[in-house]
């Protein structure tokens, strides 16, 4: 449709009463409506700017002349903001307002939207055919952020299907399309989905990206000491003790149940052949323990793994489920740890959003005063910092930022409080229910953030000895 400020009418040759017209927007009239509510959506408006108003509008002349619109008032709303013609199929209808009010009904009850399915293959069409990101965001008015995401779900196979086959979430699917040829994290995704859990879905995907970059660090490690000649045992291989669990000084006859004094790792690694080092991964970096592969050259520091002349059935059974027990907690321990980490990142993310909204929380500036009065410590020297939840640039002088942003003074506060309490949490701080986590996780919630399974935990809405929610369906 050629856009044009002069009312033109084409001729039918097959309808009676009918004119094909276009004219300016302002003086199409808007006929009462049974949509309530007319609010122009931002990509809408940008693409009837751009291509003009493409599907035509429904109308009637009054007895005044003027074209009366009954179906398409978005349209001719759009086409005002843009200055532009508007279409209208002018035809003989009724003025009843019975009529008008069937007729509307029927036209918006019987409109259906494009699925997701079909927005992906439109999408990856577009780039087909040569259109950039921006192109793309371009014609259609769409953010350029969203367009790259629905291409990376259009060019995953899996993703695609899980769309349109098992009408996923957009969020999910994107995550699904990241994690393409990872068996592993497609697997624990596609689970909690199956089960529901769409809400620990940032969560589960944040374990997974970590355990990446873990990898890498650990292989980036391991190498190292290789280059430098250092034996690199497996966590599975046996066969080798932890430094801090042997010694060289003997037990004395007098006191067999003492604690002996741990190997210095320098001395070990100048005197002893099997010394060597466990490189593992730990949350999303690498965790370096000093090892030696011929332990009985030692002496086992504790008493209670040095070998015993004698064990009733009864004691090696004890003992055996003590350290069955041990290896339990360890394990809980480490994989609570390593969802702190993904919990931790996730939500300072959610933080970012939050100190960047336009208005803050109600009870922001109550609770910023409460916080800064009181004061924080940083017990794991692992500061969050301002500037991040800010969003100030890497380069730019963080005071001067702030000095041009006199309206910003408030969310400066709020991301410091944020910041210094986020701060005192720590790396375990799973393990801090009796500290500031939980009054802060529970704040986090009432201002719309949704607890992970290991905040849960935190906040005793969930036990430590809990598996994660879709594994827990997954068992019964």
């Amino acid at each position: 449709m050629t856009e044009n400020t002069q009312t033109t009418t084409t001729d039918t040759a097959d309808a009676v009463g009918v004119d094909l017209v276009t004219i300016p927007a302002s003086e199409a009239v808007i006929e009462d409506n049974v949509r309530t509510a007319a609010d122009l959506d931002a990509a809408f408006l940008a693409s009837v700017k751009r291509h003009g108003v493409l599907l035509l509008t429904i109308g009637y002349r009054n007895a005044d002349g003027a074209v009366v619109v009954r179906d398409g008032q978005m349209r001719v709303l759009a086409a005002r903001e843009a200055g532009t013609t508007v279409p209208v199929f002018v035809t003989e209808r009724g003025d009843t307002p019975a009529q008008r009010i069937a007729e509307q009904l029927v036209a918006n009850e019987r409109r259906t939207a494009l699925t997701d399915g079909d927005r992906l293959n439109a999408y990856r069409q577009l780039e087909l055919a040569g259109l950039s990101v921006a192109g793309i965001a371009r014609e259609t008015g769409t953010d350029k952020e969203q367009v790259q995401a629905t291409l990376t779900v259009a060019k995953s196979e899996a993703a695609t299907a899980a769309v349109v086959d098992r009408q996923v979430s957009f969020d999910a699917a994107l995550l699904l399309a990241e994690f393409e040829g990872d068996e592993d994290a497609t697997a624990e995704l596609n689970e909690y989905i199956s089960e529901g859990y769409d809400d620990e879905l940032p969560f589960v995907a944040q374990q997974h990206r970590n355990r990446r970059i873990a990898a890498a660090e650990v292989a980036k490690v391991q190498e190292q000491y290789r280059e430098q000649g250092v034996a690199v045992v497996d966590d599975i291989s046996g066969g080798w003790k932890r430094l801090t669990g042997l010694s060289d000084e003997p037990v004395p006859e007098d006191d067999p149940q003492v604690f002996l004094p741990a190997l210095d790792e320098d001395a070990h690694a100048a005197a002893c052949g099997g010394h060597a080092v466990l490189v593992r991964a730990s949350g999303d970096s690498a965790h370096v323990t000093a090892v030696c592969t011929t332990p009985d050259q030692h002496t086992a520091r504790a008493f209670c793994d040095r070998p015993a002349p004698e064990l009733t059935p009864e004691q090696e059974a004890e003992r055996a489920a003590e350290a069955e027990a041990a290896a339990a907690r360890r394990e809980r321990e480490n994989r609570l740890a390593d969802e702190w980490t993904a919990a931790s990142e996730v939500r300072r993310t959610w933080l970012t959003g939050l100190v960047g909204s336009k208005t803050l929380p109600k009870d922001a500036a109550r609770w910023t005063a409460s916080v800064l009065i009181a004061g924080t410590r940083d017990y794991y020297c692992q500061g969050v910092r301002v500037t991040d939840l800010l969003g100030v640039p890497e380069d730019a002088d963080a005071a001067e930022w702030a000095s041009k942003r006199p309206g910003k003074a408030q969310h400066v506060a709020f991301a410091f409080a944020l910041a210094e309490v986020e701060t005192n949490v720590g790396r375990y701080g799973w393990g801090m229910a009796d500290t500031v986590a939980v009054p802060y996780l529970n704040q986090l919630s009432a201002w719309g953030y949704t607890l992970s399974h290991v905040e849960q935990i935190v906040t005793g809405a969930a036990s430590a000895n809990d598996e994660a929610p879709a594994t827990i369906e997954a068992a019964e």
